[in-house]
This record gives C-alpha cells, sequence and structure tokens, in this order.
C-alpha cells in the first residue's frame, strides 16, 4: 500500500512560496530603488571594486569643488588686474599727451586719482578674504590711500603688508595649482613710478606750459613707467594661463565623474526592463504555489479509497 503524505507536501510548498515572496519581494525593491541589492554584501566578490570606485569618485567631486571655488578667485583677479591695467594705461596717455602738446593740465589730479583707484583694487575683499593678501587674508595689503602717505613711508615696500606665501591648492591627485597674487608683486613697480612723479610734481609743479628740465623727466619716466606696465601685464597673463590649466584640469574631473558613474551603476543598477520581467514571472510562480498549497488542502485519504 503506498503512503501519501499531505505534511510533506505541505512543508516543501511553504518553502516554496516563502522563496517566490521573497524573489517577489526582491524584485519590487530594485525596481523601486533602481538598484541591485542596497548592502554591499549583496555584490558579492565586486564589493571591493564598488567601494574603490565611490572613494575615487568623492574624491574627484571635492577637487571640482575646490576648483569652482578657485575660479571665481581668478575670475576676479582677473577683474581688478585689467582695471588697473587700465588706469596705468590711461595714465601714460596722459605723460604722452602732455609731451606731445608741451602742456600739462591736471596731471596732479589724474595721477592722485589713478593712485587712490589702485589701492582699492588691490585692497579688495572677495569672498571674506582680501585677493592681494596672500596667506594674510584677514588683512588689507595696502596701509596707504594717498600718495602723500605713501611719500612719508621711507621706502615704497613699507606700504605693503600682504604675506609672503600666495594662495595655493591641490586640484588633482599630485597637482597644486598657484593662484593668488601679492599687492607688492602686482604693484610694487607701479607704486614706485607713482611715487617718483608726485615727488617731482611737489618740488617742480607738473602745471602749464613744460619747461625743458619736466619734458625730460616726463620721457625718462614714460619709458620706466612702460616697463611697470609691462610687468603687471605678465601677472595678468599669468593669471590667465592659471585658469587655462584649471579648466583643462576640470574638465578630466568631469569625463573621469562620468566614467565613474557609468562603471559604479554597471555594477551597482538593475536592468529595470529584465527585473519587470524576473517580477512578472515570480508573481506568476507565487500565485501557482498558492493553488496548489490550496489543492492540497482539500485532498484527504477519500480521494484515493
Amino acid at each position: 500500500m503506498v503512503r501519501v503524505s499531505s505534511f510533506g507536501q505541505q512543508q516543501l510548498l511553504i518553502r516554496g512560496i516563502m522563496d517566490n515572496q521573497q524573489k517577489l519581494f526582491d524584485g519590487q525593491r530594485q525596481i523601486a530603488t533602481g538598484k541591485k541589492t542596497d548592502e554591499y554584501r549583496g555584490l558579492a566578490g565586486e564589493t571591493s571594486t564598488v567601494l574603490g570606485a565611490r572613494s575615487f569618485k568623492s574624491r574627484v567631486d571635492t577637487y571640482q569643488q575646490t576648483i569652482a571655488t578657485i575660479r571665481g578667485k581668478l575670475d576676479a583677479n582677473d577683474v581688478q588686474l585689467e582695471g588697473m591695467i587700465d588706469a596705468m594705461e590711461r595714465m601714460k596717455e596722459t605723460m604722452q599727451s602732455t609731451l606731445a602738446n608741451g602742456q600739462a593740465e591736471g596731471f596732479s589730479e589724474q595721477l592722485n586719482q589713478t593712485f587712490k583707484f589702485v589701492v582699492n583694487s588691490l585692497n579688495t575683499n572677495f569672498d571674506g578674504t582680501y585677493l592681494f593678501s596672500g596667506a594674510k587674508t584677514g588683512a588689507e595689503p595696502v596701509n596707504v590711500d594717498e600718495l602723500s602717505e605713501l611719500a612719508g613711508l621711507g621706502a615704497v615696500a613699507e606700504a605693503f603688508d600682504n604675506g609672503s606665501v600666495a594662495f595655493e591648492a591641490r586640484i588633482a591627485d599630485g597637482v597644486e595649482l598657484e593662484f593668488g597674487l601679492l599687492a607688492d608683486n602686482v604693484a610694487g613697480g607701479i607704486f614706485q613710478e607713482m611715487l617718483d612723479l608726485y615727488n617731482y610734481d611737489q618740488t617742480d609743479e607738473l602745471q602749464g606750459e613744460l619747461s625743458e628740465t619736466q619734458f625730460d623727466f616726463l620721457q625718462t619716466q614714460l619709458a620706466s613707467l612702460d616697463t611697470a606696465i609691462d610687468k603687471m601685464r605678465q601677472v595678468h597673463v599669468s593669471n590667465g594661463l592659471a585658469y587655462e590649466r584649471l579648466e583643462v584640469v576640470d574638465e578630466q574631473h568631469a569625463d573621469t565623474s562620468v566614467f565613474l558613474e557609468t562603471f559604479i551603476g554597471d555594477l551597482e543598477d538593475v536592468d529595470i526592463a529584465e527585473a519587470i520581467t524576473r517580477l512578472n514571472n515570480d508573481q506568476v510562480a507565487l500565485e501557482a504555489s498558492y493553488r496548489a498549497i490550496g489543492s492540497l488542502s482539500q485532498l484527504s485519504l477519500l480521494n484515493f479509497i
């Protein structure tokens, strides 16, 4: 006589139902989150690869945030440098016009106004720090406001309170970028030129028709002023080169970030279409399990007698 073990059948079907329920739950979670698993252990042997890729991406993201901050400071440097160069160019043009006409009108006023403009530019505060102070971010880099104050100092260098070290930041692994500018490096030369003009004007006022001595002085001073302006232009160019280097590195980071996102996604993300198909199959299997155990519960030995 063959025995019919309804208890054994029920236990087997119950385990099948539980397995199908778990599969259905996993499928629903994958579709809802878009991820294969919500725990790293679910990635098995790929866990260390994912963690390494995420760590690298986090470092790249930090570099990109640093670059965004530096870009703003370089832009601010550029604006201030252009303004100072334009002001000095107008001063130079005034000297050329004075020499060409043999007449000095309003020369002293323009000299003083140009100096004040340059001082204000050098003392620019950007995002809570002084652009041209270097490491001494909390102090104005220039401590005089008037040419008369500059003339009262022992030397032009005493007019500058900026630090000796410029801003520097790491923008990539092993890549450091110096992006800060120091006031004395930017304007030390033109301060000296304007001081020389001021001191001469105090002893032999540059007003009205030029004497031969005044003409010779301005002609000599024009050449040295041009040299000082060229030095400021070189600083401007260096700032632009730093900006270009920054952009190149930022583009590399952007490409790397996209690659890492794709790479991590391939390891972590689920194929939604495949997951939906699998979910539908799991639903069918679960329904079949319910029907099977329902049918088994209706069986008795009377069916076999």
